[in-house]
């Protein structure tokens, strides 16, 4: 099986409508996914409430250019998309409007989705979960197209086109299963699940501005200067990944979705990706591989994987006091007992969703000593 990615170059966002443009071309045109009088739900990266420039979210400029290709091939245009926090019209609103989402839209026909519904959805084929919450508008789409961006992950080491499509899931549900699925492996093995039931029509990644380092919002941005489109999600993640320098079995979900058949060879059209690859971006300090250095049995597996994790570390002189990490911490391990933030270290499942989801960037990674010596010494 080999499956298509178009690389195209795109150095900044006023080149977005011409780059995505011809990155759809390369893999066989927007007409070929939609086709006049579809629903077309266009899924974007909005994780949280960011300023387009902090290369947290989906830029719009980037979203308006997919709109006007899809508008312009007939295809009836709604933005929607479940960030971190309760999935509610207020939050939709305030995140629409501090990722500038509400302006990408000014001119076009496309609608903001403030359908807060969502219907359980029965998936037999899941080899991790076998019902998911979804978003209706997501359910009520001819076409989903999904617009992931590039960047690390303190969690799953990388997030992408599989990765953006957790946000079809709604508010606090997000929540529960990280808390059910509390180890990374079966965690990236729903996504893998949740993706194969979406089933996203096309998936064009913004990788004009990604994020490095303690991703997926509190890392630094990095230029990258590119468009990447595939209709096989799986292949634009396996993709990205090597152009970032992460192989295969350094990010489950893309492992999981080679394990499964789901992606095989990827043919690379437009710009090669051997001279683009980036060998010094910079990787979460969450991430270590210790099966790169050692070989375990299988029972000590368990013991050195969780004395070695990294944990999330409160920066109190960063730290507001406003309480949003413990809203959203799914095994609720965080106290505002004495007005500021704690973590119980029982409790905590290292899911990062209080570093992903911080407004202030006042959550930080910790490595325990082993860890850092580790990967100092043994790499």
């Amino acid at each position: 099986m080999t499956d298509k990615v178009s690389t195209v170059k795109c150095e900044r966002y006023s080149e977005a409508l011409t780059a995505v443009e011809q990155a759809v071309n390369l893999i066989g045109g927007i007409r070929k996914y939609v086709k006049k009088g579809d629903r077309v739900v266009i899924k974007p990266n909005l994780v949280s409430k960011k300023k387009p420039d902090e290369a947290v979210t989906t830029h719009p400029d980037f979203l308006r250019a997919v709109i006007v290709m899809v508008e312009n091939a007939g295809g009836i245009v709604t933005i929607a998309e479940s960030p971190g926090g309760p999935y509610n019209a207020a939050m939709l609103k305030n995140t629409y409007s501090a990722c500038g989402i509400d302006k990408a839209v000014e001119g076009t026909s496309a609608k903001l989705n403030f359908d807060t519904s969502f219907t359980e959805v029965h998936y037999p084929e899941g080899k991790t979960v076998k019902k998911i919450p979804i978003i209706n508008p997501i359910l009520d789409a001819d076409v989903i197209i999904s617009l992931p961006k590039l960047k690390t992950h303190a969690m799953t080491s990388y997030t992408g086109a599989v990765k953006n499509l957790y946000g079809t899931i709604p508010g606090t549900y997000k929540a529960e299963l990280h808390f059910r699925l509390d180890e990374r492996k079966a965690f990236c093995s729903m996504l893998v699940d949740l993706c194969e039931c979406v089933k996203p029509t096309l998936s064009i990644m913004d990788a004009v501005w990604g994020m490095e380092g303690n991703g997926p919002t509190a890392g630094q941005s990095r230029h990258i200067g590119l468009v990447m489109a595939s209709a096989n999600p799986h292949a634009l993640d396996k993709a990205a990944c090597t152009l970032i320098d992460y192989t295969a079995s350094e990010v489950d979900t893309v492992r999981e979705a080679i394990e499964r058949g789901l992606v095989g060879d990827v043919e690379i059209v437009g710009e090669p990706l051997e001279p683009l690859i980036i060998r010094d971006y910079v990787k979460p300090e969450s991430h270590f591989n210790l099966l790169k250095l050692v070989s375990l049995p299988p029972a000590l597996n368990a013991w050195v994987t969780n004395a070695l994790a990294s944990r999330p570390k409160m920066d109190y002189s960063m730290c507001v006091s406003c309480g949003e990490c413990a809203r959203v911490c799914p095994p609720k391990a965080i106290s505002m007992d004495t007005g500021k933030p704690v973590i119980d270290k029982t409790k905590c499942i290292k899911c990062f969703c209080c570093q992903e989801l911080c407004p202030k960037k006042a959550v930080k990674i910790h490595r325990p000593l082993l860890n850092r010596f580790m990967l100092k010494f043994l790499k």
